[in-house]
């Protein structure tokens, strides 16, 4: 139970009840210990529900906690605490089936117990067991004096605690919570969220406590806002700070777990606020705040780990030699695949990362107290945020409960947001899982179409694809492009755009909405980014690469050993064209074996791969590609040897790397867990280094890469430029896919095809 406090990982709590149940089969009910045993079983199962949301756990644990007490002496030293964990199992029961009995046997319960457990520790845990029953009890009948009793006893409790306490932000929590609920005499949202603001502002409670209990709030403020929205600015403003607040601690989380799935899976827990928190923000008019909110809160996985990369130059050397020390040592993970791990030593491991943590958070509080130095290491404010349109617009689609928006970012910095009001985040959420099915049942057709003939897509599918298109294009993309000013041209006339979608946005392709012979293309030039931040960051760290300086790593695997994954005849040819374009000296050689492209050569191996990398500045791979959905952070690369995950090809130093063209099948599809977290094999080569990616967002065909593939290398190294230009490169894509969708103009064949980067 240690470490599911510390990670709440959920196979921790099913391991502690699993011994829980071990040992009460074993010891028998004459066991000095079988009473205490059953009490905290009875705990861990009501937790259980808690987190599953399983009724049958709750069952367990309430029939256990009556069989104790049926058995058990009316004088026994622990008969208190049984009856407190079955008092906590039947309120949980008593508010998921509306079983008013239940509420009132646990308070009967509770004010039985309530004079002895006062005098113990567990006094506290019991009163706030018992508000909890009476305000309960309050939505059944309205009573009065259950809600006032409610709020009694938690004031009561705050009042006897002074700040440092930890247990204290559990009851602040509890306030803003009875302070939002409907129809009692004190119901006030200004002063719910003035206890909400004090909760998370309390740094003697950990992190994740801090957002489970906001994320609780905030959950009741969405379900009320209208209540919000209507009342009075300043509870507007008060809602948007604590967004901000919990947006702001959500870096903080992934810092305590020792692998990097478990990293990623912490920060599920601020799903969807950032979104929400937006949205709140743009209604009230602060698209600015929006867009800062949104670089807090989204892709906070990959932040955290480039931010861990920093070199900290702008720090003093006293402080900047410990961080580098700090960042490295919090660097590191465990390898995900040992499982042989020593209770005692992890335990000791979690306490240590904790240490290194503080100290870390410390020095970085130190450095920003100095001159020009207060952002250090901080999210970008709107101020940067602006300068990402100076290429070309800049579009972030925003999805949440609240609402749909799109946030401008004009040529020029001026920031504007049209509401998307006939596309609710419903809508979006039912098609993008909709599509999903689509391109799933087209699969296997389009890895068998190893000729460029025209796809056999049935007429359902196609009339279902093609209406979530029109969609696209009536309620998003036309009025974003007229809000921009732009009108259909040919070639470079057409000015680039970068979008931007978030949560159930970026399960559709923006980029190919069209209806009625009009098409997102005819306007413009499609890029992707994960964050504007990203984009940010990527434009910064770019050079011009010379072609004379090109060292591309051209690789693919035709047939990998790994018998579940069918061969792809054609990445042989496609290796072979883009060699055919790039200039002999460009190429790095590759061992024999690994090269396709030559009588004998089988296809890359993960490790000539990993070897190879950090002396690239172009990387094609052709081969198969997979994004896992139990854990993103085992998608990878289909090599002849093995799969080559993310998780492995994070740690690669890449201070080269300029273009990935990643001609492998769903590249660049999401998580749908954890859509704003952003993990993907294209996103993993960007965050990497790679300052512009080609992937693909489904299957494609197979006889399709090797034509787009040589479309656009001819294209990019045909101009008369000495360097390779960024815009050629998504220009190039760009004519490659309007040259493929003549001949087959079904957008399940030619729109998996998408740029993301500078």
């Amino acid at each position: 139970m240690f470490r599911f406090n510390e990670t709440r990982q959920i196979s921790d709590l099913d391991e502690a009840i699993k011994w829980d149940r071990y040992a009460l089969a074993s010891i028998g009910t004459s066991h000095a210990s079988y009473v205490g045993v059953c009490a905290n079983a009875i705990s861990h199962l009501a937790i259980l529900f808690d987190a599953r949301g399983s009724i049958e756990t709750l069952e367990e644990a309430i029939t256990l906690g009556n069989t104790v007490l049926d058995t058990m002496a009316s004088d026994h030293a622990l008969r208190s605490d049984v009856i407190l964990e079955l008092s906590t199992a039947l309120l949980r029961r008593g508010r998921h089936q509306g079983n008013i009995a239940d509420i009132d046997r646990s308070i009967s319960e509770l004010a039985r117990i309530k004079e002895v457990m006062l005098q113990r520790t567990e006094g506290p845990k019991l009163l706030s067991t018992l508000a909890d029953c009476h305000i309960v009890r309050f939505r059944f009948n309205r009573s009065d004096q259950d809600a006032n009793d409610a709020l009694e006893i938690i004031t009561g409790l705050l009042d006897k605690l002074p700040p440092g306490r930890p247990e204290r932000y559990q009851y602040l929590v509890s306030t803003a919570e009875l302070h939002m609920e409907i129809g009692t005499p004190y119901r006030s949202i200004r002063v719910a969220l003035s206890h909400l603001a004090s909760a998370l502002s309390d740094e003697h409670r950990d992190v994740r406590s801090r957002i489970e209990g906001a994320r609780r709030i905030l959950d009741i403020a969405v379900s009320q806002y209208q209540d919000i929205v209507s009342s009075e600015a300043a509870a507007h403003r008060q809602l948007l700070d604590i967004f901000a607040l919990v947006v702001g601690l959500l870096p903080r989380v992934a810092f305590f777990d020792l692998h990097l799935h478990t990293r990623l899976q912490s920060l599920a827990i601020g799903q969807s606020i950032a979104l929400t928190g937006a949205s709140h923000a743009l209604i009230i008019g602060s698209s600015q705040k929006a867009l800062e909110i949104l670089e807090q809160g989204r892709a906070v996985f990959w932040t955290h780990a480039l931010r861990l990369r920093s070199p900290f130059d702008a720090a003093p050397k006293e402080l900047r030699e410990r961080l580098l020390i700090l960042a490295r040592q919090l660097e590191k993970v465990r390898d995900s695949s040992f499982t042989g791990e020593n209770t005692g030593a992890v335990e000791a491991e979690i306490a240590r990362r904790r240490g290194q943590i503080e100290e870390y958070n410390a020095l970085l509080n130190q450095v920003r107290k100095l001159p020009g130095l207060n952002r250090f290491l901080l999210h970008d404010e709107f101020t940067t945020l602006r300068k990402a349109s100076e290429g070309g617009p800049v579009v972030v689609l925003v999805s949440s409960a609240l609402g749909c928006h799109a946030i401008l970012l004009k040529q020029g910095g001026d920031c504007v947001s049209i509401p998307i009001e006939h596309l609710p985040d419903t809508w979006l959420a039912h098609s993008g899982t909709e599509w999903r099915s689509i391109i799933v049942d087209a699969r296997a057709e389009m890895r068998d179409c190893r000729k460029m003939e025209k796809s056999k897509i049935p007429k359902a599918r196609r009339t279902a694809a093609d209406e979530i298109l029109r969609q696209l294009w009536i309620e998003v993309v036309r009025p974003v492009l007229s809000a921009l000013g732009l009108e259909p041209a040919e070639g470079r006339n057409r000015p680039r755009i970068w979008w931007c979608p978030t949560g159930n946005f970026a399960h559709l392709p923006i980029h190919a909405a069209g209806a009625g012979g009009e098409w997102c293309s005819d306007y413009v030039v499609s890029s992707y980014i994960p964050t504007i931040g990203s984009l940010l960051a990527a434009r910064n760290a770019y050079s011009p690469i010379l072609k004379e300086d090109v060292h591309a790593l051209v690789a693919a695997t035709p047939r990998s050993s790994m018998p579940q994954w069918s061969d792809l005849i054609n990445t042989r040819e496609e290796a072979r064209a883009i060699r055919a374009v790039l200039s002999s000296g460009a190429i790095i050689e590759l061992p024999p074996a690994d090269d396709a492209c030559i009588e004998g050569g089988n296809g890359i191996t993960a490790e000539t791969l990993l070897k190879l990398l950090p002396q690239t500045n172009i990387l094609h791979l052709a081969c198969h590609g997979h994004q896992d959905l139990e854990n993103p952070l085992q998608s990878g690369f289909i090599l002849r040897d093995e799969k080559l995950t993310i998780e492995r090809l994070m740690p690669v130093p890449l201070p080269r790397a300029f273009m990935a063209f990643l001609s492998a099948c769903e590249t660049a599809k999401g998580d749908f867990n954890q859509p704003d977290q952003v993990v993907h094999l294209a996103a993993a080569m960007f965050f990497a280094g790679f300052k512009s990616v080609i992937a693909t967002l489904w299957s494609m065909a197979d006889a399709d890469g090797p034509e787009i593939a040589r479309s656009v290398y001819q294209k990019i190294f045909s101009s008369k430029l000495d360097h390779i230009d960024p815009d050629d490169i998504a220009y190039a894509l760009d004519e490659a896919v309007t040259k493929l969708r003549t001949v087959q103009p079904e957008p399940l064949r030619w729109a998996p095809y998408i740029h993301l980067g500078i």
